[in-house]
């Protein structure tokens, strides 16, 4: 069992002890903020392209990433883009999360903390969750064993057009029900620096 194999929310529920809960425009007041040149011109090449090629491989690659790799210019996080995780064999939390990015400022080995879990789809972004949760669980209990006790991990699934937020907070999950466009990216990276820099100001 790995984490592609959690396919629905009660099974997390069930088989994680995940409590399970929406919310309403939760980041909605995020201000959007500048970005830079460089991902303003990728945009304008990869954005349709990844669109028109319309694969979650070509939506992953061409604007995911780029929006990741944006925000790592601005912060001293790690990135692993489809690199092994196995926390917990025995869970079924193990296998390759798409994203995840880590408070640690080097990509030679996954460190805790990990703040953010990152899911691409290429449609039907709700049938994204329960993969990202269980990935987040596993976020969580990763933290945990390296003896860093996070208050919140945040998850992220997307189509790379729209893009939906989680909170795990003491086995709760809030799924925000509101779907943020990609618009630029501006509003979307300000969300994602907002979760790693100041969780103590999120939305309970």
């Amino acid at each position: 069992m790995a984490y592609t194999d959690f396919t629905t929310l009660a099974q997390v529920e069930q088989e994680l002890g995940v409590t399970i809960k929406q919310a309403s425009k939760l980041y909605i007041d995020i201000a959007p903020i500048e970005v830079s040149s460089w991902f303003r011109e990728t945009m304008e090449l990869s954005y349709d392209l990844a669109l028109n090629i319309n694969t979650e491989e070509a939506r992953q690659s061409l604007i995911v990433n780029h929006v990741l790799i944006e925000l790592k210019t601005n912060l001293p996080i790690s990135l692993f883009l489809k690199k092994s995780f196995p926390v917990d064999a025995s869970k079924g939390l193990t296998g390759y999360p798409d994203g995840l990015v880590s408070n640690y400022p080097d990509e030679l080995e996954i460190k805790a903390p990990v703040l953010v879990v990152v899911e691409a789809k290429n449609n039907d972004i709700n049938s994204g969750f329960p993969q990202c949760l269980a990935e987040m669980v596993a976020a969580d209990i990763f933290n945990h064993k390296a003896g860093i006790v996070r208050e919140r991990i945040y998850g992220v699934v997307t189509d790379a057009v729209s893009w939906r937020f989680v909170k795990l907070q003491e086995n709760v999950a809030t799924i925000d029900r509101h779907t943020y466009p990609f618009n630029g990216g501006n509003q979307i990276i300000a969300i994602l620096q907002t979760f790693i820099l100041d969780q103590k100001h999120q939305p309970s």
